[in-house]
């Protein structure tokens, strides 16, 4: 009876251990981990741009791969004023508080921009897959860097308290691969079940010596 105890016990162990824990959305403030795994968005020399008469819509490209196009799609009309590294700003500048970054084909694994808010605020970013983020402080007084990791995105939704974003800025995605959701990522209540499951193997062979 009592091995069958333990044999009950340690399979549950094992079966914790290999449980699949989900990724999810990771916002960090700043610029993290530098610039040399991401790629700089352009709106201008890019090949694969198709024709649209949304005024909402923006498509740009990356600055290595002209053919790999995203779509910027917000709340209000915007317009792409700069030559060269993205910049998306509100049509009649009164600004706008929500923004769709969705590639055409493709997913990402790293999305790094800078908000330039008019006002104090507060924004969140929603990732498919990965979910939605915690609130994160904007300040209308200076710039305000994010770098989102954690999945292999295939678009990112951010909104913003009230129509506050002067213009996005410096945009870069990364398009190498994240860790994909449904990997096994042990944790530390799991690896501890395991260990006393390993303990307990230990226990018994010993006693039957």
């Amino acid at each position: 009876m009592k091995k069958l105890v333990f044999s009950c016990g340690l399979a549950m162990a094992m079966a914790s251990f290999s449980a699949p824990t989900q990724a999810a959305i990771i916002v960090q403030t700043g610029l993290v981990g530098g610039s040399g795994d991401v790629d700089n968005v352009l709106f201008t020399g890019c090949t694969a741009i198709t024709d649209t008469t949304l005024d909402n819509m923006l498509q740009g490209c990356l600055n290595t791969d002209r053919g790999y196009t995203i779509n910027f799609t917000a709340d209000e009309n915007i317009v792409a004023p700069a030559i060269g590294q993205a910049r998306i700003e509100s049509a009649d500048g009164s600004g706008f508080s929500q923004l769709l970054i969705d590639p055409v084909t493709g997913t990402f694994s790293k999305l790094q921009l800078n908000i330039d808010a008019s006002a104090d605020g507060f924004v969140t970013f929603t990732g498919v897959p990965g979910g939605t983020s915690t609130s994160f402080a904007l300040t209308g007084s200076g710039q305000n860097f994010f770098t989102i990791t954690g999945e292999n995105f295939s678009t990112v939704f951010l909104t913003t308290t009230v129509d506050i974003i002067a213009d996005i800025q410096q945009i870069r995605l990364g398009t190498g691969t994240s860790v994909p959701p449904g990997d096994t990522v042990p944790e530390p209540a799991t690896m501890a079940l395991f260990g006393l499951g390993l303990l307990g193997a230990g226990f018994a062979r010993r006693r039957r010596q």
